[in-house]
């Protein structure tokens, strides 16, 4: 199970691993007011106000670059 926090979503950097719907994403950009991630397969927008982001083993947030 992935360590997880609640942050609002203009706090998401790109780069950073979030969990969305229960799968993990990749979030890309934070612009005009959408969070935009993607997965290998898709893609979409997110506009909700509070997102998870997943934690390392330090709980600091995983990004993938």
């Amino acid at each position: 199970m992935y360590n997880t926090q609640t942050v609002i979503r203009q706090c998401v950097t790109p780069g950073m691993l979030i969990m969305h719907q229960g799968k993990p994403w990749r979030a890309a950009v934070n612009k005009n007011g959408k969070l935009h991630i993607h997965r290998p397969s898709e893609a979409k927008q997110v506009k909700d106000l509070l997102v998870e982001i997943v934690l390392d083993h330090r709980n600091q947030p995983e990004v993938m670059l």
